[in-house]
Protein backbone atom coordinates (compact mmCIF):
# COMPACT_ATOMS: atom_id res chain seq x y z
CA UNK A 1 0.00 0.00 0.00
CA UNK A 2 3.10 2.50 0.77
CA UNK A 3 4.45 1.72 -2.73
CA UNK A 4 0.86 2.60 -4.40
CA UNK A 5 0.90 5.85 -2.51
CA UNK A 6 4.32 6.86 -2.91
CA UNK A 7 4.11 6.12 -7.22
CA UNK A 8 0.28 7.97 -6.91
CA UNK A 9 2.58 11.15 -5.15
CA UNK A 10 4.97 11.21 -7.87
CA UNK A 11 2.75 10.91 -10.92
CA UNK A 12 1.15 14.24 -9.45
CA UNK A 13 4.26 15.72 -9.09
CA UNK A 14 5.39 14.45 -12.65
CA UNK A 15 2.03 15.42 -14.03
CA UNK A 16 2.18 18.93 -12.21
CA UNK A 17 5.48 20.23 -13.75
CA UNK A 18 4.80 18.74 -17.16
CA UNK A 19 1.71 20.81 -17.38
CA UNK A 20 3.77 23.91 -15.93
CA UNK A 21 6.45 23.21 -18.73
CA UNK A 22 4.21 22.90 -21.19
CA UNK A 23 2.41 26.26 -20.43
CA UNK A 24 5.72 28.20 -20.08
CA UNK A 25 6.80 26.80 -23.96
CA UNK A 26 9.64 25.25 -22.63
CA UNK A 27 11.09 22.21 -25.04
CA UNK A 28 11.17 18.34 -23.73
CA UNK A 29 13.61 15.85 -24.55
CA UNK A 30 14.21 12.35 -22.58
CA UNK A 31 16.05 8.93 -23.08
CA UNK A 32 16.15 5.47 -22.65
CA UNK A 33 18.90 4.08 -21.04
CA UNK A 34 20.27 0.48 -21.13
CA UNK A 35 22.65 -0.51 -17.93
CA UNK A 36 24.52 -3.19 -16.48
CA UNK A 37 23.88 -3.21 -12.30
CA UNK A 38 26.50 -5.11 -10.27
CA UNK A 39 24.36 -4.78 -6.49
CA UNK A 40 25.99 -5.12 -3.72
CA UNK A 41 23.37 -6.65 -0.81
CA UNK A 42 23.09 -7.72 2.25
CA UNK A 43 20.33 -10.04 2.40
CA UNK A 44 20.93 -12.50 5.46
CA UNK A 45 19.33 -10.90 9.03
CA UNK A 46 21.91 -12.66 11.29
CA UNK A 47 23.86 -10.23 12.36
CA UNK A 48 27.07 -9.90 10.24
CA UNK A 49 27.03 -8.51 6.97
CA UNK A 50 26.00 -11.58 5.29
CA UNK A 51 27.18 -9.94 1.66
CA UNK A 52 27.53 -11.08 -1.29
CA UNK A 53 27.16 -9.50 -5.07
CA UNK A 54 24.23 -9.77 -7.69
CA UNK A 55 24.83 -8.73 -11.32
CA UNK A 56 22.19 -7.42 -13.65
CA UNK A 57 20.88 -4.55 -15.99
CA UNK A 58 18.10 -2.06 -16.34
CA UNK A 59 16.26 -0.42 -18.66
CA UNK A 60 14.84 3.06 -17.79
CA UNK A 61 13.49 6.18 -19.69
CA UNK A 62 13.07 9.49 -18.93
CA UNK A 63 11.21 13.09 -19.82
CA UNK A 64 12.89 16.04 -19.40
CA UNK A 65 11.04 18.73 -17.95
CA UNK A 66 12.95 21.83 -19.06
CA UNK A 67 16.71 21.72 -18.84
CA UNK A 68 17.24 20.17 -14.95
CA UNK A 69 14.15 17.99 -13.78
CA UNK A 70 13.40 14.66 -15.18
CA UNK A 71 11.04 12.09 -14.40
CA UNK A 72 11.91 8.87 -14.87
CA UNK A 73 10.67 5.27 -14.73
CA UNK A 74 13.28 1.64 -14.59
CA UNK A 75 12.78 -2.00 -14.19
CA UNK A 76 15.75 -3.85 -13.40
CA UNK A 77 16.57 -7.49 -12.99
CA UNK A 78 19.84 -8.88 -10.66
CA UNK A 79 20.66 -11.93 -9.92
CA UNK A 80 23.37 -14.05 -8.58
CA UNK A 81 23.30 -18.29 -9.03
CA UNK A 82 25.61 -18.73 -6.24
CA UNK A 83 24.51 -16.48 -2.70
CA UNK A 84 27.19 -16.73 0.16
CA UNK A 85 28.93 -19.54 -1.92
CA UNK A 86 26.34 -21.61 -1.42
CA UNK A 87 23.85 -23.24 -4.56
CA UNK A 88 21.01 -21.41 -3.41
CA UNK A 89 19.81 -18.30 -6.14
CA UNK A 90 18.73 -14.66 -5.39
CA UNK A 91 16.69 -12.88 -8.26
CA UNK A 92 15.59 -9.18 -7.02
CA UNK A 93 13.52 -7.29 -9.91
CA UNK A 94 12.70 -3.64 -9.26
CA UNK A 95 10.25 -1.23 -10.78
CA UNK A 96 10.89 2.06 -9.77
CA UNK A 97 9.74 5.67 -10.98
CA UNK A 98 10.83 8.95 -9.55
CA UNK A 99 12.48 12.54 -9.96
CA UNK A 100 15.74 13.15 -11.77
CA UNK A 101 17.54 16.53 -11.42
CA UNK A 102 20.55 17.30 -13.83
CA UNK A 103 23.32 19.52 -11.60
CA UNK A 104 24.26 22.90 -13.00
CA UNK A 105 28.18 22.87 -15.25
CA UNK A 106 29.63 26.04 -14.70
CA UNK A 107 33.06 24.45 -15.18
CA UNK A 108 31.80 22.81 -18.25
CA UNK A 109 31.02 23.70 -21.83
CA UNK A 110 30.55 22.19 -24.80
CA UNK A 111 28.74 19.64 -26.69
CA UNK A 112 30.65 16.68 -24.98
CA UNK A 113 30.80 17.82 -21.09
CA UNK A 114 30.23 16.12 -18.45
CA UNK A 115 26.70 15.98 -16.99
CA UNK A 116 25.86 15.14 -13.31
CA UNK A 117 22.68 14.44 -11.69
CA UNK A 118 20.82 13.25 -8.64
CA UNK A 119 17.60 10.89 -8.72
CA UNK A 120 15.31 9.77 -6.03
CA UNK A 121 13.39 6.49 -7.44
CA UNK A 122 10.54 4.52 -5.63
CA UNK A 123 8.38 1.40 -6.52
CA UNK A 124 8.62 -2.23 -5.56
CA UNK A 125 10.41 -5.05 -6.02
CA UNK A 126 10.10 -8.92 -6.27
CA UNK A 127 12.43 -11.74 -4.58
CA UNK A 128 12.81 -15.08 -5.87
CA UNK A 129 14.85 -18.19 -4.95
CA UNK A 130 16.56 -19.89 -2.34
CA UNK A 131 18.16 -16.83 -0.89
CA UNK A 132 14.99 -14.67 -0.63
CA UNK A 133 13.81 -16.93 2.45
CA UNK A 134 10.65 -16.02 3.93
CA UNK A 135 10.63 -12.68 1.29
CA UNK A 136 10.46 -15.88 -1.62
CA UNK A 137 8.19 -15.08 -4.58
CA UNK A 138 7.19 -12.05 -2.64
CA UNK A 139 7.10 -7.86 -3.32
CA UNK A 140 7.82 -5.58 -1.06
CA UNK A 141 8.74 -1.54 -1.40
CA UNK A 142 11.75 -0.54 -2.49
CA UNK A 143 13.78 2.77 -2.96
CA UNK A 144 16.71 4.28 -4.23
CA UNK A 145 18.84 7.22 -4.04
CA UNK A 146 22.13 8.14 -5.67
CA UNK A 147 23.26 9.91 -8.98
CA UNK A 148 25.25 9.43 -11.94
CA UNK A 149 27.47 11.36 -14.65
CA UNK A 150 26.62 10.52 -18.63
CA UNK A 151 28.73 11.59 -21.41
CA UNK A 152 27.39 13.03 -24.61
CA UNK A 153 28.87 11.09 -27.61
CA UNK A 154 26.78 13.01 -30.03
CA UNK A 155 23.53 13.95 -30.29
CA UNK A 156 21.68 11.05 -30.03
CA UNK A 157 23.94 9.32 -27.90
CA UNK A 158 25.33 9.51 -24.40
CA UNK A 159 27.63 7.09 -22.07
CA UNK A 160 26.38 6.78 -18.28
CA UNK A 161 29.88 6.80 -16.88
CA UNK A 162 28.97 5.72 -13.19
CA UNK A 163 25.61 5.61 -11.56
CA UNK A 164 26.00 4.96 -7.97
CA UNK A 165 22.97 4.05 -5.51
CA UNK A 166 21.84 3.40 -2.26
CA UNK A 167 19.22 0.77 -2.82
CA UNK A 168 17.11 0.14 0.13
CA UNK A 169 14.33 -2.97 -0.21
CA UNK A 170 11.78 -4.41 2.50
CA UNK A 171 11.43 -7.63 1.99
CA UNK A 172 10.65 -9.79 5.54
CA UNK A 173 13.64 -11.40 6.73
CA UNK A 174 12.72 -12.61 10.01
CA UNK A 175 14.39 -9.74 11.94
CA UNK A 176 14.65 -5.98 10.90
CA UNK A 177 12.38 -6.56 7.59
CA UNK A 178 14.93 -3.91 5.63
CA UNK A 179 18.02 -4.62 3.31
CA UNK A 180 20.56 -2.03 2.79
CA UNK A 181 22.29 -2.61 -0.72
CA UNK A 182 24.41 -0.24 -2.68
CA UNK A 183 24.44 -0.41 -6.93
CA UNK A 184 26.94 0.71 -9.07
CA UNK A 185 25.99 0.69 -12.82
CA UNK A 186 27.15 2.04 -16.16
CA UNK A 187 25.31 2.06 -19.37
CA UNK A 188 24.38 3.81 -22.72
CA UNK A 189 21.73 6.38 -22.91
CA UNK A 190 20.09 7.07 -26.49
CA UNK A 191 18.24 10.54 -26.58
CA UNK A 192 15.72 12.10 -28.10
CA UNK A 193 14.81 15.80 -28.70
CA UNK A 194 11.63 17.52 -29.43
Amino acid sequence: MRSLVLICFWLMVGTTVWAQAVAIGESHSGDAALAYHWVHTNAPPDGGCGCFPLNGGGISASWNFGTRLAAVGEFSVDHTSNALSSSRSLTLTSYLGGARYYLPRPWMHGDHALQPFVQVLVGGAHAGGGMAGVADGTSAFAGRLGGGVDLPLRPGIAIRLIQADYYMTTFKNGADDRQNNILIGAGVSFRWFR
